[in-house]
């Protein structure tokens, strides 16, 4: 309704304050996806968690249950003390796709999306009369509706200011269902009310390395040079934020070829043995196979990591490693036998211990165009990986699989992660 209103009154300006780039955040977006689908979820507090267990923690709350204090990583046990109403509901990562993936649908009969930074964040460049303020609001207020009647239970907070660092920035400043706008001439002042740790890409670690400058406020952060940040942040990157903050729109490193693929799972309890943990690995180097011939890939390395229980504290008087990996280089391929011939080798010097986390990865890639046959491919193990690829394509994920990856139906589903966004064919 307001965005119609502003449509009404506020004339295409095409001059006067501008901002260049729209950064739209959901709010706590998983959880609003579920109280979306469930109508009886609307109204109540919602944790949301990989697993229905006491042991675990919210990967998210709704905001009727951070009203009681439970927010991302809060356990299930305190979040049940905190707010003893509260609904756990084990995540479903394919339907928190499937939605991004009408969210963006619904954003672009409006303005296109430059990016898609993570599956509940995701920015737009501006350009032309779109850059000019009331244009802007507007054109943000419309993208709000629009999810609204995508999902009753859909909310967002946009940012708008002259770069996308400071756009995300600034639609983290009110949640949720915010509206923030930074203009290039308020800066750096408009910032000196946040903390050190509101500002994006300074962690825990990294606010303390700044208290032990004498850096202990977001103004005496924007009064440094740009020499001292990257000093500071001993990269380029101190640097780069340093003309993010002054708010000069850096342009960031492109996208280069893909290096590798990496698949990772924190192994539930039954699986905390190293035979379990060895399947669970198959299972996990399987997906990566898979995801591999889908974007035409080879990889001409492999490698595998494992953490086991004891770590920290605990180990230092013991002789358990708090982890193991192993990595070899391999003649081109991507055919999942050939593959897991190479793990299983990898895998007969991890030690004896009780694992609780496992990862695989393929690495040094090359595309189909560079690669060229030579006496080491099998073209049979080709056809069995390529023909299983067709079926499971047609008929659902993991409909046919290798005999050894039996009975790990429940292990090592597709997750979510945190800086990028699974494809449909991942689950």
């Amino acid at each position: 309704m307001l965005a119609c209103v502003m449509s009404q009154i506020l004339p295409a300006l095409t001059e006067g304050p501008a901002v260049d780039w729209l950064f739209l955040d959901l709010n706590s977006y998983f959880a609003s996806v579920e109280q979306d689908d469930r109508p009886e979820l609307r109204g109540r507090p919602v944790g949301i968690v990989a697993v229905e267990t006491d042991s675990t923690c919210c990967l998210a709350a709704s905001y009727e249950a951070k009203a009681y204090g439970v927010k991302t990583g809060t356990s299930v046990k305190d979040a049940k003390v905190l707010c003893p109403h509260i609904s756990i509901v084990a995540a479903r990562p394919k339907l928190y796709v499937e939605y991004q993936k009408k969210i963006i649908e619904a954003m672009e009969t409006h303005l296109p999306v430059y990016k898609a930074f993570s599956v509940d964040e995701m920015a737009c460049r501006l350009l032309a009369r779109e850059r000019f303020l009331p244009n802007a609001a507007t054109l943000a207020y419309r993208i709000k509706q629009s999810l609204r009647n995508l999902g009753v239970a859909l909310r967002c907070s946009i940012g708008l200011a002259p770069n996308c660092y400071l756009a995300k920035t600034a639609a983290d400043l009110c949640k949720p269902d915010g509206l923030t706008i930074l203009l290039k001439k308020d800066l750096p002042y408009a910032l000196h009310c946040m903390k050190l740790r509101d500002v994006v890409g300074i962690s825990h670690a990294m606010e303390a390395r700044l208290n032990n400058r004498g850096i202990t406020t977001v103004e005496q952060l924007c009064k440094l040079t740009s020499q001292q940040m990257r000093d500071i942040w001993g990269s380029v990157q101190g640097e780069t934020m340093w003309y993010w903050l002054q708010g000069e729109d850096w342009k960031e490193k492109a996208d280069g070829p893909r290096r590798s693929i990496g698949k990772q799972h924190v192994l539930a309890p039954k699986y905390r043995t190293r035979d379990q943990a060895y399947l669970v690995g198959l299972k996990l180097l399987s997906n990566a196979a898979i995801k591999l011939r889908r974007l035409n890939l080879w990889a001409r390395g492999i490698g595998t990591t494992v953490a086991f229980t004891h770590w920290g504290k605990e180990i230092q008087n013991s002789n358990i490693p708090s982890g193991w990996n192993a990595h070899r280089n391999i003649h081109a391929c991507h055919d999942t036998m050939t593959l897991q011939d190479h793990f299983r080798e990898l895998w007969k010097d991890c030690p004896s211990h009780s694992p609780v986390h496992v990862g695989v990865w393929l690495y040094d890639l090359i595309p189909d165009k560079f690669h060229t046959l030579d006496f080491f491919d099998d073209a049979k193990r080709e056809v069995v990986s390529t023909t299983m690829d067709k079926i499971n394509k047609k008929y659902g994920q993991h409909m046919v699989y290798l005999g050894g990856l039996h009975g790990l139906g429940d292990a090592a589903p597709t997750r979510i992660p945190f800086f990028s966004v699974p494809e449909l064919a991942d689950f």
